[in-house]
Order: C-alpha cells, then sequence, then structure tokens
C-alpha cells in the first residue's frame, strides 16, 4: 500500500513539474490583468487584484487653515511607456540568452499581440513616430525570438493627429514548465555566485 502511495507522490510531483503552465497578460485601457493557468484547467488570476469593499466614513469638517493639496499630476503616455518597455527587451533579452543558454528555448510565447496609436500634432511628427515605434517593436521582436520561441507575433502601428495622446492594447501567453523555470534560477544563481566569488579573490600581491 505504501509503495503505491509513493508512485502517486511522485507521479504528480512529475505532473506538476513538467505539466506547461500557462500566463496570459493582457494590457488594454492602462489596466494590467494577469492570469495563470495551470494544469491546462485551472485559471488562477492575479491581477487586478479584487477590491475591498470600502465602510462608509463620517464627513469630517475641513479646516480653513489647511493647505490645498496639488492637483495629480496626469499619466504619462501609453505608447510612449509601451515603447520604453520594448526597448528594455531589446537591450536585456540578449544578455539574459547568454546566461540561460539552450534553456531558455523551453520558453515559449504562444501569443503576442501589440497595438500601438502613437500621436503627432503634424504629419511629418506622426510619421517619425510611427517610425521609431516600428523600428523599436521589431527590433524587439528580433531579441525575442533570438532567446526564447515565439509562435505568433502582431504588430501595429497606427497615428493619431487629434487626441494629442498615445494608447497601447497588448495580449502576451507565455507557456512554460516549472522544470524550466527550476534550472533557469539555477543557472542565474550560479552566475551570481560565481560573479561575487570573482569579486571577493584575493589578487596576488606583486612582487618587488
Amino acid at each position: 500500500m505504501g509503495a503505491y502511495i509513493l508512485f502517486a507522490l511522485l507521479a504528480l510531483l512529475a505532473l506538476l513539474l513538467f505539466a506547461p503552465v500557462k500566463i496570459e497578460a493582457v494590457w488594454r485601457k492602462e489596466i494590467l490583468s494577469v492570469t495563470v493557468r495551470l494544469l491546462w484547467l485551472f485559471p488562477v488570476p492575479l491581477l487586478p487584484a479584487k477590491e475591498k469593499p470600502e465602510r462608509p466614513k463620517k464627513a469630517k469638517k475641513q479646516s480653513p487653515f489647511k493647505e490645498k493639496r496639488g492637483k495629480r499630476q496626469p499619466k504619462g503616455d501609453p505608447a510612449e511607456t509601451a515603447l520604453a518597455f520594448l526597448g528594455l527587451i531589446n537591450d536585456l533579452l540578449p544578455r539574459l540568452g547568454e546566461f540561460l543558454g539552450r534553456t531558455a528555448r523551453g520558453i515559449t510565447v504562444s501569443r503576442c499581440r501589440v497595438a500601438l496609436v502613437v500621436s503627432g500634432e503634424e504629419a511629418d511628427q506622426a510619421g517619425i513616430a510611427c517610425g521609431r515605434a516600428y523600428a523599436l517593436g521589431y527590433s524587439a521582436y528580433s531579441a525575442l525570438a533570438g532567446v526564447i520561441r515565439v509562435k505568433e507575433f502582431t504588430y501595429h502601428v497606427f497615428p493619431d493627429f487629434l487626441s494629442g495622446r498615445g494608447a497601447a492594447d497588448a495580449e502576451v501567453t507565455i507557456q512554460v514548465r516549472p522544470v524550466t523555470l527550476a534550472a533557469a534560477g539555477c543557472i542565474l544563481l550560479f552566475h551570481v555566485l560565481k560573479t561575487f566569488l570573482g569579486q571577493k579573490k584575493p589578487q596576488p600581491e606583486a612582487r618587488r
């Protein structure tokens, strides 16, 4: 009886380690939602977090001597934020690929759809912004495909001459096995320890 229980536990552990885990991220209307799907069936929403219902508070009298708070600063342009993120991917992914080696090929982007709206008051400004967005987007795709597997990549850029503010929508689904993440973590830890110990190693004194 004990052998059957042990075999069942080992089989469950192997299933948890080698069964793919899907991470579905959606960025729409400046709101990020992230869902983790375990064992093909069980969705676990991570973001956005559910807000707790607030209890009604008693109105407090505001002191006439209290200074007025300044207005909140408007949020940054979503399109510029997305382009900065694409530039970060372009810079960091090749270095990460050097550390992880073939282990990174165990990570798969099964779906990546990005749509940007870049603003410009004049036609030439909008054209330059579109060209910059296309260059950053496809450069990031090349860096991404050089490190991990990418099955679907759709990227669109649209100009906007009226609102003066950009927009960004994205849907990304990443598929990875826990054993791959464990191996990647061990490799990164090895490189960190190697670098740390190399800095701490005393250098030989020069002969007189």
